[in-house]
């Protein structure tokens, strides 16, 4: 299971900060088990690779006694379950409002963008109701004349700026709706 926060804007920062932002966020009793709500402890870490750009960063685990599991704290610029960075799918996905799969500017191959278009595109409607959901419960309404109906990131984009507080993020909407999403308690991210 992941777990999704700011760790850094970019790959350099994230090597920087991120464990001084996982101790502090340890110590103090924030990082809880998303299943039982217990605080956790740093267990181990492994290294994922960034296929766009080659690169590979050390993902910290975390481990929950009570529970006996163990959560990967992914940095918000990473999606879960994805060899390519956020920022690469949530530009593509950007793109894909203008320009057919076969002119879009990336790395990946087409029929990666087919699937990221259908994956990711159904992915971020399912968002974009629970986030709706989470806000509007806590005293945040969600006023659905003030969403321009349209291209799913552009529904997301609307959705994420009515949140009840401000969160860091690293400037990617994607990974900023994952943090919403793993704060209002929802089991999947995008």
């Amino acid at each position: 299971m992941s777990i999704v926060m700011f760790l850094g804007h970019d790959v350099k920062e994230y090597e920087k900060t991120s464990a001084e932002i996982i101790g502090r966020a340890i110590s103090e009793g924030g990082l809880l088990c998303a299943l039982c709500l217990r605080p956790m402890a740093v267990h181990s870490s492994y290294v994922r690779g960034i296929k766009e750009t080659g690169g590979r960063i050390k993902i910290t685990m975390v481990w929950c006694g009570k529970c006996r599991k163990w959560h990967a704290l992914l940095p918000d610029f990473l999606l879960p379950r994805k060899h390519y960075s956020g920022n690469e799918i949530e530009s593509v996905i950007i793109e894909s409002e203008t320009a057919p799969v076969s002119q879009i500017d990336t790395e990946a191959s087409e029929s990666t963008v087919r699937r990221w278009l259908k994956q990711i595109g159904g992915r971020i409607r399912q968002a974009v109701g629970k986030l709706k959901y989470h806000f509007g419960r806590g005293r945040r309404a969600v006023s659905e004349a003030a969403i321009d109906a349209g291209h799913c990131f552009d529904e997301l984009e609307q959705v994420v700026a009515m949140a009840p507080f401000a969160a860091k993020y690293s400037g990617n909407k994607l990974g900023l709706a994952n943090i919403w999403l793993g704060t209002c308690g929802a089991a999947a991210y995008i």
